[in-house]
């Protein structure tokens, strides 16, 4: 019950009692005034008959007497009026029918009146005659009594009607600063750490209004400062020091996560550029020149790259970058190689004027691999490796590529596929196909939710490609909301029947679409079961150039009745702020956290730190890519809230 309800309901009680109280003691009083006037109007009829007789009795007329006696009215306020002669011989004798209307028995019983007698003396001159008494008769009184009573009551529930009116508004203007506190005590449990502006004038709120600021401003700089550790635990990690790029570690993370990603197979392109005299740099002008080339180098490849969001730049060791880059087709690997090797060998050794160096700019080499299927990520920097140690005895820039691996005859070349004539057709012919593949909850290992992966079959019979080779060409193609409306329409068709939540990745393109934003409300607005049951996952590199329209279309889907998630969590370093205000469902982590992870300390500290973090927000943490049981045991040890992977279920069609 509502602090409201109960104030109201406490004054209601208190004011009852207070009218019962005055009630009980009116009644008293009423009801003692009551008896005095029957006795006192008993005692004045009887003395005013008996002076009216006396003329009468004088004369021993009888009649008169009688016709006196049955001259009084009956006004129920008497019940018997008769005369006895000097021996209490009954001379003359009235009765009056005893009825009392209009008044419930329980009031009778309740106030129970006594019965008064009025007696005069009735006399011949000086010789008395006899004695007139007078029976009264509690009827009007009785009846009196009672209309005073309702009266009362009638009086009272007015008053009380106006009462609770003006009581309810005058506790609900108090209580508005108690559900300020409240609505702020939610947002803090959202780690939404607001503060209240308006300080209201009651003392003892305005302290607790001060209180709840005060705690409020305390969590907000905690959980900032969690997320900072987090963030530069991250940083240290995964991420060399010097030009904030991707470390050995973690490129080699990010792209075995990339070979064995469930979703299917993948083309790419991988590069290694090394920088030559980079020792020599370093002896003639000193490390600081030769930290700023290689931050030189850096900030060149990343800003070369910025349109490819699938992009890995890292620097794996001293004078070497490496990029990886998937799911990009041959002739445009070969056309970005050329570009970013142009762009690296224009930079120059030095910012000042002084060369002391064979070359005015620095010497550059880069090793080429391309793969129509990756199967192995250490096999692909091996054969970038080996074009650069080809390259030894040629002081010079230039790069070279490695022949491409022969693949199995059976299986078609991703790389020679028309992809835009092949995914216009897909749309227009709706060939697609969906699979599921379970999240299950640790350590029970109940069913969570199922996520949805599409694929598109090939000519080839049994062959077809996973969406994240084709997204790509799709969203070069334009066709990313046509892609994901089929999917969700297909969704909604294959799902009917079923109760179990379920999770799709949206597109990029889709995501940033109005007219894809305004199809999604009515689709959602159509079927709210569905709605219910659908999470839609997001990428986290989208939070870090897109946050405020990630943040407008997570109220469109809330709206809806659909949550949002947040998949490939940890990827990219950066502050993870979001995380205070943004309404999620889940949090799903990289699988490059979770392979090995049970022998990797580093990773199980920071998904042990992950797990601390989200339990403050009721956040679950879900991680992906769990191809063991050791990796499911050591991240139930850790604290997750569930996970998916080959090891736990494996993909599986949706009839």
């Amino acid at each position: 019950m509502t602090l409201f309800r109960q104030l109201l309901i406490a004054i209601l009680i208190a004011t009852a009692l207070l009218y019962v109280g005055n009630i009980a003691v009116g009644a008293r009083n009423s009801k003692t005034l009551v008896e005095k006037q029957m006795q006192t109007h008993a005692q004045d009829t009887a003395t005013s008959i008996a002076l009216s007789m006396t003329q009468a009795a004088s004369n021993q007329d009888i009649a008169t007497l009688e016709t006196i006696l049955n001259a009084v009215s009956d006004t129920g306020f008497y019940q018997r009026i008769y005369l006895l002669d000097t021996n209490k011989k009954l001379h003359l004798d009235r009765s009056f029918p005893i009825t009392i209307e209009s008044v419930p028995p329980w009031f009778i019983r309740l106030m129970k009146l006594p019965t008064y007698k009025g007696e005069a003396e009735v006399s011949t001159g000086w010789q008395p005659f006899g004695t007139l008494v007078v029976v009264s008769h509690p009827g009007q009184a009785y009846l009196n009594l009672w209309r005073v009573l309702v009266e009362q009551l009638l009086w009272f529930a007015l008053v009380s009607l106006m009462s609770c009116l003006l009581i309810s508004l005058a506790i609900k203007h108090l209580l508005v600063p108690l559900k300020r506190v409240e609505a702020q005590a939610n947002a803090i449990c959202r780690q939404d750490f607001t503060q209240q502006k308006i300080i209201p004038h009651t003392r003892e709120l305005a302290t607790l209004v001060e209180t709840m600021n005060h705690m409020s401003a305390q969590l907000s700089q905690l959980f900032e400062r969690q997320l900072s550790l987090i963030s530069e635990l991250r940083q240290k990690t995964r991420r060399d020091e010097l030009t904030g790029l991707a470390n050995r570690s973690d490129f080699d993370a990010q792209l075995n996560s990339c070979v064995q990603d469930e979703s299917g197979e993948h083309c790419g392109v991988l590069m290694i550029f090394a920088v030559r005299q980079l020792a020599q740099l370093n002896q003639l002008a000193g490390r600081v020149e030769g930290n700023k080339l290689l931050q030189s180098i850096a900030s060149q490849l990343s800003a070369s790259l910025q349109g490819h969001e699938q992009a890995l730049i890292a620097r794996r060791q001293g004078a070497e970058f490496t990029v990886f880059i998937s799911d990009i087709e041959r002739a445009d690997a070969l056309t970005l190689a050329d570009h970013l090797f142009s762009n690296v060998q224009q930079l120059s050794w030095f910012q000042t004027s002084e060369q002391n160096l064979s070359s005015k700019n620095p010497i550059v080499q880069m090793g080429y691999t391309y793969s129509a299927s990756i199967s192995n990520g250490p096999e692909l920097l091996s054969e970038a490796d080996m074009v650069l140690r080809s390259m030894t005895d040629n002081p010079s820039n230039e790069w070279g590529q490695f022949a491409d691996i022969s693949r199995p005859a059976t299986a078609t070349s991703i790389a020679t596929i028309d992809w835009s004539g092949f995914v216009k057709s897909a749309i227009a012919k709706k060939n697609i196909r969906l699979n599921i593949q379970p999240m299950y909850g640790a350590p029970e290992r109940n069913l969570l939710a199922y996520e949805v992966f599409s694929s598109f079959p090939s000519d080839k019979k049994n062959e077809e490609f996973a969406a994240g080779t084709v997204i790509p060409a799709l969203e070069r193609a334009g066709l990313g909301s046509e892609f994901d409306q089929l999917v969700l329409t297909e969704l909604r068709n294959k799902w009917q029947g079923r109760s179990e939540p379920l999770s799709v990745n949206i597109c990029l393109s889709s995501f940033r679409s109005e007219p894809f934003r305004h199809w999604l409300t009515d689709f959602l607005t159509q079927d709210p079961d569905f709605a219910a049951l659908l999470t839609c996952e997001l990428p986290e590199r989208i939070l870090h150039f897109a946050e405020h329209e990630v943040r407008s279309f997570e109220a469109l889907l809330s709206q809806c009745g659909t949550g949002l998630a947040i998949d490939g969590f940890g990827l990219n370093a950066s502050k993870f702020a979001y995380l205070g205000s943004l309404p999620l469902r889940y949090l799903k982590v990289h699988r490059s956290f979770t392979r090995e992870i049970n022998c990797e300390k580093d990773n199980q500290f920071y998904i042990r730190t992950l797990v601390q973090l989200v339990a403050i927000r009721s956040l679950p943490l879900i991680a992906e890519g769990v191809e063991s049981e050791s990796e499911w045991q050591s991240l139930i040890e850790l604290g997750v809230s569930g996970a998916q992977g080959y090891y736990l279920a494996r993909l599986e069609s949706l009839p």
